[in-house]
């Protein structure tokens, strides 16, 4: 017969144990398991918590006393083991799975190598298991996701961890499930939906393949869902309008094809929704307007084409970030009359499209937040308004690679923190304005393939901040001003 190892301190490691035998450990079995678990650990780091757990670890004092340690006020059986951060490496010990009262198991944040031990599935009363920001590698052994009734919340993100996710999932207690930046291969499981408890799943940052399963339309509780980047491929599924209590949502960099369902509008929750940098076509749905808690739409890098919903900003007054550069819409811009109800608008980006028509006054109505406005690459047309000069916080204004005519308006030499500013290549004429030496600000100027004419004023060696400056393809006659060459910040 085949003699049981034995642990530090001399208790049975009792490995492969049944669950019914748990019962029958005593304290002296949660001693031992600590002695192997600090037995695996090779160091604490190079600071002053160097060795905190060999300093600190000893039989001198009861292990309910040690540092990380946390015990049932009922009696001294090991219910938490809390050493998030303590620059540990070394290994995780199976033999913390004799540990048969921890609930909690924190060592998120340290250097720790080697594998996940599926010994550790054999903790039946464990809620959270978080072993996030660590270096372990392998594959996650399958016996977490049906053998651990218990578990609430599991963190394994930023490692090394290799292999798929396993198909059958049977966590019924489940709220979040985050595994983000592995090197995961395989597919989403279905399975996922048989959680209905799930309110979190984080899976972004992997090597994911397939479709995004419809069947997720059935996690009713669901709240955030992030599984970009991958490499995630068909349609978004028309269920996923099945989740009304959904806030975040976070599909971009993947290879999603086809057009955004219209029951996306059902997600009256939703406050953040990343698609960018995949291959999706057709309009933006109206009823996404519906979303009136949007806080960020970002959209950007796809195929979309046809108008923006004119009504868009008045049904999301709380918008920050706008966000549809790199896409084929057209139409005009009309919808920007709308973004004045956004009162909190700070970052609007429409480049490279092909919109058209004229930029609307209502330009000066927009959020007194905005700093960021990004236009480029259009086929926009007429004058530059002069209510911009309203936008008081603006960082950077790019209008540039358009037909825009006539002079530039002197309000906006009002943007004093302006640190672009880019008009190049449009059909813009008039004299290169002295007052633009009151942005001392501007770290790049770009009025490049313009018709400007007359002379560069020597008070621009009074733009402190200037980095990059292009004046070329125009019309101008002066000399280059002496006072350029005072600029110790020029590139």
């Amino acid at each position: 017969m085949q003699q049981m190892p034995t642990l530090p301190g001399g208790a049975a490691a009792c490995i492969g144990c049944h669950r019914s035998s748990a019962a029958a450990l005593d304290n002296s079995t949660d001693l031992a398991s600590l002695l192997a678990f600090k037995a695996a650990i090779t160091s604490g780091g190079g600071d002053a918590s160097d060795n905190i757990i060999a300093a600190n670890w000893t039989t001198d004092a009861p292990f309910c006393t040690w540092v990380g340690v946390g015990c049932s006020r009922r009696r001294p059986r090991v219910v938490s083991l809390n050493l998030s951060s303590f620059s540990l490496q070394g290994t995780i010990s199976p033999h913390l799975s004799n540990l048969s009262f921890l609930s909690i198991l924190n060592l998120r944040n340290n250097s720790l190598s080697g594998t996940i031990p599926d010994a550790l599935s054999r903790l039946s009363r464990l809620a959270k298991l978080r072993l996030g920001w660590n270096l372990l590698s392998g594959p996650i052994p399958p016996s977490i996701f049906n053998n651990m009734s218990s578990l609430v919340y599991i963190n394994l993100s930023y490692n090394n961890l290799s292999g798929s996710l396993p198909a059958l999932v049977l966590l019924p207690r489940i709220e979040r499930i985050a595994i983000e930046s592995n090197l995961l291969t395989g597919h989403i499981p279905a399975d996922l939906a048989r959680c209905s408890t799930l309110q979190g799943i984080f899976l972004g940052g992997n090597k994911l393949t397939g479709s995004v399963p419809s069947s997720l339309g059935n996690l009713s509780e669901l709240l955030d869902l992030d599984l970009g980047p991958n490499q995630l491929t068909g349609a978004i599924p028309t269920s996923i309008g099945n989740l009304t209590k959904l806030q975040y949502l976070y599909l971009a960099f993947n290879h999603l094809k086809g057009e955004l369902p219209k029951e996306m509008g059902n997600l009256v929750n939703l406050k953040a929704i990343y698609l960018h940098a995949n291959g999706i076509v057709g309009s933006i749905p109206i009823s996404l307007c519906n979303a009136s808690k949007m806080i960020i739409l970002e959209v950007s890098t796809n195929n979309l084409t046809g108008p923006v919903p004119a009504t868009l900003g008045k049904s999301m007054p709380f918008l920050q970030i706008l966000s549809m550069e790199e896409n084929a819409l057209s139409g005009g811009l009309d919808f920007i009359a709308s973004l004045a109800n956004c009162r909190v608008l700070n970052y609007l980006e429409v480049m490279t499209n092909q919109f058209e028509g004229v930029l609307p006054d209502a330009y000066g109505n927009l959020s007194m937040n905005l700093q960021y406005f990004h236009v480029f690459l259009n086929h926009i047309s007429g004058r530059i308004p002069a209510g911009l000069g309203n936008l008081s916080n603006l960082i950077s204004l790019d209008l540039s690679s358009n037909k825009l005519r006539g002079t530039i308006p002197r309000t906006l030499w009002w943007l004093k923190k302006l640190q672009v500013i880019h008009l190049g290549s449009n059909r813009l004429t008039g004299s290169i304005p002295s007052d633009i030496s009151l942005m001392t600000n501007l770290a790049e100027i770009s009025f490049a393939d313009n018709e400007f004419s007359g002379h560069i004023s020597d008070s621009v060696g009074n733009i402190s901040m200037l980095q990059k400056l292009d004046l070329a393809e125009n019309k101008l006659s002066s000399s280059i001003p002496l006072s350029l060459w005072s600029l110790t910040g020029l590139i």
